[in-house]
């Protein structure tokens, strides 16, 4: 109740905020050119960060090991104790903490298998645990798990993003015109791209709840991109009798609909912040990219999809 009424009032902050702004007129064009150069730049480096750094698939795509085990006393210093084994046995080993009590081991399977179809050096991480925190541990339980998501539901649900990308583009070309379809479409694949890449940098475990991330994602920034383009076709029709270029014709857009996208972000963001610090170990990774997302795909939404519909106009200066 408390999280729902400070969420409440710092929404009405933001709203407040906006209400009393007078209507200032800002250039959101005059700065495409060096936006443009920036997202190019951030796309190329998040490319050879995944070339190189390649993904930390979790147990979901490769199977493994998951150790429960309980601490009679409580443990201060356990990311001490990840960052020892992890530096040993690379980002294979996750430990994942609940209460200062229970912990979970998660070894992806990477490894060859020695004993009783358990990942090899489990013991060894174990005596290392036990020697760091100087104290005893109970197994709760031992489990080899083969991996939830194989090659072939990952080769399916690529091709579900694509066909999903196919009939976005499809309908914002039915409904809006080709040349924003394909503006809509880079948009999204500069999210994607954005994001991923930090996710590789950051080392971030790819489970179910990344990818449930990345569709959120999508959806958000599918969604400001729409309303901003629905506004420029708006704007573009009735003012066609009138001398205004393309470029003011998007600048008057942006400007009609920032207020809505900066509210819709900082919603989200609320919502994200409250998950990240208090939903648990198992929705921080969930909300950290979903933060990610929301700059990512507001960003995007202004400069992607605006700038490459200013690029993209038709000879008569129109976009449609």
């Amino acid at each position: 109740m408390k999280d729902l009424y400070n969420m409440y009032y710092i929404l009405n902050i933001i709203i407040n905020f906006f209400k009393n702004k007078k209507n200032k007129f800002y250039d959101f064009m005059k700065w495409n050119n060096y936006a443009f150069i920036i997202l190019f730049i951030l796309i190329i480096f998040s490319l050879i960060t995944i070339f190189y750094n390649k993904f930390n698939w979790g147990i979901d795509f490769t199977g493994g090991t998951v150790i429960e085990l309980y601490f009679k006393k409580p443990i201060t210093n356990i990311n001490y104790v990840k960052s020892l084994i992890q530096n040993k046995y690379s980002s294979n080993i996750n430990i994942m903490s609940f209460n200062n009590h229970n912990y979970f081991i998660k070894i992806a399977k990477k490894q060859p298998i020695i004993k009783n179809n358990v990942s090899i050096n489990y013991e060894e991480i174990l005596d290392i645990l036990s020697k760091q925190l100087k104290q005893r541990y109970t197994i709760k339980n031992i489990e080899s798990i083969g991996p939830s998501i194989d090659n072939n539901l990952i080769l399916s649900g690529i091709s579900a993003i694509i066909l999903t990308l196919f009939g976005v583009g499809l309908f914002i070309g039915l409904r809006f015109g080709w040349n924003p379809a394909l503006s809509t479409i880079l948009s999204l694949l500069h999210d994607l791209i954005i994001t991923l890449g930090l996710i590789s940098l950051l080392n971030i475990e790819v489970d179910i709840t990344i990818i449930a991330s990345l569709i959120s994602i999508i959806s958000y920034s599918l969604n400001d991109s729409i309303v901003t383009l629905d506004r420029i076709r708006e704007n573009s029709y009735k003012l066609k009798n009138y001398n205004i270029n393309m470029y003011q014709i998007i600048n008057l857009s942006i400007n009609q609909t920032i207020k809505r996208s900066i509210i819709t972000s900082c919603i989200i963001l609320i919502m994200t912040l409250n998950l990240y610090f208090f939903g648990g170990i198992l929705l921080k990774n969930f909300a950290l990219i979903m933060i990610i997302g929301v700059f990512v795909g507001t960003i995007s939404s202004i400069y992607v999809v605006s700038a490459f519909s200013l690029r993209m106009k038709t000879q008569n200066n129109s976009l449609y």
